[in-house]
């Protein structure tokens, strides 16, 4: 189960974003990739469940077409007034509205682009949400979905289960329940046509303290379990050091993609 305090607020969320945006390799974020991904017809109506903070919006703030009619999207309060007041700079007016996947009261076939950027792997019954989000979904319309693989951040995870072992934790990150590796066949019985894309990057992390933030971020995240003890979090920074002392980087892939699809 979620943790609905993990998201009440952003300062969590961010923390696992600040990893990714300060080290990454691939010069082309994420957000610019997906929206590659988008038609980019005039007047259209777009959805985005899971909004976040905004920052795909944020990203993409020069090519999204003046005639769209944006939608964003959160079952977080805390959230939609932190994407709010991000996008309050742009030239463009969003609608924010809380909502929840799995319950959406939207009329059948309104949008023509829907997006859940790492979101659906949250929700306990995506079944109904892709229901719902099959119904509202014009026709001729495209449903963009992003998740990450088995193998995202694999390298640095074997740092943290290493430290972990050595003071007797057995913990490790379980499989997602909506992934790469099993989204396809999740998403095959609502929708005709399933494409999956993948984002190529790496990260070099050459500091301790966004390693340590991240991994802390995840503390109570599901059913209230601690990935990194308050009480080990300097031994594990002493850890981390010399691992940057010793290669100057740490290198990590990043396993993350969209699934495209289509009535």
């Amino acid at each position: 189960m979620l943790s609905n305090s993990q998201y009440a607020s952003s300062k969590k969320y961010e923390a696992r974003l600040d990893l990714h945006r300060r080290f990454s390799t691939n010069p082309k974020s994420k957000y610019v990739w997906i929206f590659e991904h988008f038609p980019k017809t005039e007047n259209l109506k777009v959805l985005e469940l899971g909004c976040g903070t905004g920052l795909f919006w944020l990203a993409n703030r020069n090519q999204i077409p003046k005639t769209w009619s944006v939608i964003l999207t959160d079952t977080s309060k805390g959230m939609l007034e932190t994407a709010r007041n991000s996008l309050s700079r742009i030239n463009h007016r969003f609608q924010y509205e809380e909502v929840n996947a799995e319950d959406i009261s939207y009329p059948d076939h309104c949008f023509d682009i829907i997006l859940a950027n790492n979101m659906l792997y949250h929700l306990e019954n995506r079944s109904n949400a892709l229901s719902h989000i099959r119904r509202i979904l014009k026709d001729v319309g495209v449903f963009i979905t992003s998740t990450m693989g088995k193998n995202d951040l694999f390298e640095l995870h074997i740092h943290l289960y290493h430290f972990l072992e050595s003071r007797n934790n057995h913990f490790r990150f379980g499989e997602f329940s909506f992934s790469l590796e099993n989204g396809m066949e999740q998403l095959t019985p609502f929708f005709s046509k399933v494409s999956i894309s993948r984002h190529e990057n790496t990260l070099r992390i050459d500091e301790v303290e966004p390693v340590i933030d991240y991994y802390l971020s995840f503390n109570g995240i599901y059913n209230d379990v601690v990935i990194l003890p308050e009480e080990d979090v300097e031994a594990f920074r002493e850890y981390l050091q010399r691992i940057i002392d010793s290669e100057k980087v740490i290198s990590a892939t990043k396993d993350s993609g969209i699934f495209i699809c289509t009535q």
